[in-house]
């Protein structure tokens, strides 16, 4: 029977489960978490049948099928698992005819693969979908539940046709060692370190506030002068000299507002950032620059503040004078929407603990650096874990985390007065979760000399008691429910949600100081995304845990084309400093920048989610060793890098003019030499004329004294050309290049205009050389291929890909980075058809077959542990990327502003390309698909940018 949702149990069956077993090995490797005799089976969407006709040993096999028109979800009997230990799921898939259809632009639709229940959606192993025999796949994550299911889908939120069997279903605990991050993507300083994860920069920092200001400095110097550029863009600077005026309100309004403790950290953070090159303006960034930095917000909602705050000329009753029109003169600014969120706990949830969640709307001048998860382990206080932006002692969108469990986040609210001897939000949030040890000292905190600026509606949750509670904290007036009290808004019973309309008229008055101004409706009146809650938990009531949160942040209107992130944590989560987390559009959209973003700051690239990922403040095993084994090797010291060879430069030693072949036999002659000429010029590289000519040559290699011209072939023309460029290199080399560049430049000037033969040139250059050069030539002209060239090379260039649209197929990957890898696919194809008139066909890596891989070109976007039918590829295309970081031309590139295009053969058709565009993360992924690409085998491009471009030692 076809089920409602994910937490209805509908068709239930028992199937005899096998136990893997691996040889001798399987004596000394711990039991298997999943191995009973027998398990029960849900089939909560499809149909699910035990088939013992379909066997990969001589098990049966579960068969898994829709039922009308849906996807399949079948769901194990619970498992126990250990929260924050790592574990692998793994199993076989076979499929038939296997199909699936996206039915809007989200949730993007997988074939068939393995989940857990508590999962998002994009979270599972790699799919397999078409006609597929047994195929193994597998992934690994991160307990977030003690209690979770195992997950047969297909087709997940899309509709599915054919069959899929599964066999060998197994969950075991795993090590560390090849999850995320990367050893070579971690960054130490001290006890510091930075790592990418998912499109998020994790960021511990520890110790006194100044050290621990420093490390954050230190190791982000490079993001916070960018985030310092977009904070001034925001504040509607036009220059670098305008962010001045920035400091200055800072420094009058602000920065005494902060205490001894955080302008240390502050201090640390300008100075860190300092000794590491960061500079404003010509000048090392300082105290002050951190403090503006981290007050932008509060600078920004000052004028309006203002308009709210009393004068002492209420109730006079002044009118506007009759020349004043307000259509044409008014100036008002409209309320923004920034964020939803919510906290759950007792009848509302499915176990009786809490469940908190926040998704932030945010301009994207700001949100796009909004991305780092920042650690700090104090001397005093809490460990906190909360959302920042580089520079930040606060979140700046409010989601914050604490070493006993507490968990504070907010929305904001319409802006109430300016109390001008308040602090600034930044410093008591921040205060408020670093020594808060339960609800009531996190609201003291907040409420303690508020100075009114950025009106939030705060939402808190206790992990310890299970306590949550909803703060409407206004200038003046505050209104506070929790949970203890039984205190709810609108009978939701169990529920706390906000969405930036406050909902306490006492609050809400404070809109209106003056009673003599224009009418306004003052009490609360339900917006859209109100409503949207409430009908959420009606929906959920007495079963909301994380996936609701997931359900609700991917839902209209609770979800919107300005929102940027999304992060939730359960109970068990949050006391062990873990969450739920994804940075970009929650509904795997990507959001791009407007005109609007692009004329408030230009270098606005728009958000590309990577999917959810858990976060955890504990570091694994592996990552552990790594900031050991990284640190040592910083503070052994590394030799500066010699300064690379300038290219010399020939353009004064070139000969000049034109010539003519007298035969077929002398094309090499005038082709090569205007080939050669070029390559001098332009300093290419001339591995790819050796590319070019492998290629030429794929199905005939004749001898350049043969060449004959073919006026419906290209080849003799590419043979000519670039065989020719390399007879001239050659030359040099063995005349030497004083006597190469005087021959060629007396031989073309005697020669220009004119038809000439290679027998007459051979016999010149001999003489300037002063020897016979007959031994010379003999190879290059009389045979094939290229002297001393046995071994052989690349065959394809990376910008070859433009000539063989007509017999091109982009493949991307669904396994990570999904939404990302679909709209840099997506981008290619338009981008080729608007210039070629090519329309390239698209492909997901699971429904691609092997017909279509053999016969095409195949453009693989995504890196290969986001695209499995590359990683199927990856030994045979001697492609060296280990998740997030690749090696190539002998230099490994772990940085998350690094992508790779790589041009290969095509391991199924030596007659055919393979072209990999993947990026280190998902936003380089897509900047790749806007690029052009060279004349190399592999080039290296570095925050969109091409930094480098060569070939590499190995055959291809």
């Amino acid at each position: 029977m076809k089920g409602k949702d994910s937490h209805s149990s509908m068709n239930q069956f028992v199937l005899l489960l096998p136990v893997l077993t691996c040889g001798l090995l399987i004596a000394a490797a711990p039991p298997p978490v999943f191995d009973a005799s027998t398990q029960r089976w849900d089939a909560v969407r499809g149909t699910a049948l035990i088939d013992s006709r379909v066997t990969r040993k001589t098990t049966p096999s579960i068969r898994v099928e829709p039922n009308g028109a849906s996807d399949a979800w079948i769901r194990s009997a619970p498992v126990q698992l250990s929260i924050g230990r790592q574990y692998e799921l793994s199993g076989y898939i076979r499929t038939e005819a296997l199909e699936s259809q996206d039915t809007n632009r989200s949730p993007i639709t997988v074939g068939a693969a393995l989940q857990m229940a508590s999962m998002p959606h994009d979270v599972h192993s790699e799919s397999v979908g078409g006609t597929h025999d047994w195929t193994r796949v597998s992934f690994k994550f991160t307990a977030t539940r003690a209690q979770d299911s195992i997950v047969l889908m297909a087709a997940n939120g899309g509709l599915l046709r054919g069959k899929a069997w599964f066999e060998g279903i197994q969950l075991d605990e795993a090590s560390s060692n090849g999850m995320a991050p990367n050893k070579k993507s971690v960054k130490t300083f001290g006890p510091a370190y930075r790592y990418p994860q998912g499109g998020w920069i994790y960021l511990h920092i520890e110790g006194e506030p100044y050290e621990r200001g420093y490390q954050h400095g230190y190791l982000l110097s490079k993001e916070i002068v960018g985030y310092m550029e977009r904070g001034s863009a925001e504040l509607g600077n036009k220059s670098k000299r305008d962010w001045e005026r920035s400091r200055t309100t800072a420094n009058a309004l602000f920065l005494r507002g902060f205490d001894e403790e955080i302008l240390q950290e502050m201090k640390g953070i300008a100075e860190g950032a300092a000794a590491a090159g960061a500079k404003w303006d010509g000048r090392p960034i300082d105290l002050l620059d951190i403090v503006t930095v981290n007050t932008v917000t509060e600078i920004d909602l000052v004028q309006s503040a203002l308009s709210l705050t009393p004068t002492g000329l209420e109730g006079l009753g002044f009118k506007a004078p009759t020349y004043y029109d307000k259509k044409r003169d008014g100036n008002g600014v409209p309320i923004t929407e920034r964020c939803s969120a919510f906290a759950a706990t007792g009848k509302a949830t499915a176990d009786g603990t809490m469940v908190i969640g926040h998704i932030t709307w945010w301009p994207l001048t700001l949100a796009e650096q909004t991305n780092v998860m920042l650690d700090i382990q104090p001397t005093k206080g809490h460990r906190v874990m909360m959302q920042a932006y580089p520079g930040g002692i606060q979140s700046g969108t409010d989601w914050y985390q604490n070493d006993v469990g507490v968990v504070l986040t907010e929305t904001t609210i319409r802006q109430s007065p300016f109390n001008t001897a308040g602090t600034p939000v930044a410093y008591r949030a921040r205060r408020a979760i670093q020594y808060g040890d339960d609800i009531d000292h996190v609201i003291d905190h907040l409420k303690n000399r508020n100075n009114g600026l950025y009106t939030n509606e705060w939402i808190i949750g206790d992990a310890r008691s299970n306590e949550i509670a909803m703060l409407e904290l206004g200038t003046n007036k505050t209104r506070l429910y929790r949970s203890s009290k039984n205190d709810w808004f609108g009978g939701t019973d169990g529920f706390y949600w906000g969405c930036n309309n406050a909902k306490d008229l006492n609050v809400r008055l404070e809109y209106a100081p003056d009673p003599n101004a224009q009418p306004e409706s003052i009490p609360f009146v339900p917006a859209p995304r109100d409503v949207a809650w409430q009908k959420m938990y009606q929906s959920w009531k007495g079963r909301i845990d994380e996936t609701f949160g997931f359900t609700a942040f991917r839902t209209p209107p609770l979800t919107s084309a300005s929102a940027m992130d999304v992060k939730i944590a359960t109970s068990d989560m949050a006391a062990r400093l873990m969450a739920w987390t994804v940075f970009g559009l929650p509904n795997e959209r990507e959001r791009k920048p407007t005109e609007w973003d692009k004329q408030v700051f230009a270098g606005n690239q728009g958000l590309h989610s990577s999917g959810y990922r858990v976060i955890s403040a504990n570091p694994t095993e592996a990552l552990t060793q790594a900031i050991r084994d990284n640190e040592a090797e910083r503070l052994k010291g590394q030799p500066a890098p010699g300064k690379t060879a300038d290219k010399p430069s020939y353009a004064d030693r070139l000969w000049k003019g034109w010539i003519l072949p007298s035969t077929d036999a002398d094309l090499w002659l005038t082709m090569g030499s205007v080939a050669y000429y070029d390559a001098l010029k332009s300093g290419k590289n001339l591995e790819a004329d050796r590319a070019q000519y492998r290629l030429a040559t794929l199905e005939s290699d004749p001898p350049l004294s043969s060449l004959r011209v073919d006026p419906a072939s290209r080849e003799w023309a590419s043979i000519a050309s670039h065989k020719g460029s390399l007879v001239f290199d050659a030359l040099r080399t063995e005349m030497g290049d004083d006597k190469f560049f005087e021959f060629m430049k007396q031989w073309y000037a005697a020669n220009t205009t004119q038809k000439v033969s290679s027998t007459t040139f051979m016999a010149e250059a001999s003489k300037a050389a002063g020897h016979s050069l007959t031994t010379f030539f003999k190879p290059w002209l009389e045979s094939p291929g290229i002297p001393g060239d046995a071994t052989g090379g690349p065959v394809f260039l990376a910008g070859d890909i433009m000539s063989r649209l007509g017999t091109a197929l982009i493949v991307y990957g669904t396994t990570t980075d999904t939404a990302a890898n679909r709209y840099a696919a997506e981008t290619l194809q338009r981008r080729w058809n608007e210039r070629y008139e090519s329309l390239v066909p698209l492909r997901k890596d699971f429904e691609v077959t092997e017909a279509e891989l053999a016969t095409h070109d195949i453009v693989f976007v995504g890196r290969p542990e986001t695209n499995a039918a590359l990683r199927a590829w990856q030994v045979a295309l001697n492609l060296n990327y280990d998740q997030n970081v690749f090696t190539t031309g002998g230099v490994t590139y772990a940085s998350e502003y690094a992508a790779l295009a790589l041009a290969a053969r095509n391991p199924q058709n030596a007659k055919r390309m393979v072209l990999v565009l993947a990026g280190n993360s998902a936003l380089e992924t897509v900047r790749l698909s806007s690029n052009w690409l060279a004349e190399a085998e592999y080039q290296v491009f570095d925050s969109g940018k091409s930094a480098h471009e060569g070939f590499t030692a190995q055959p291809r």
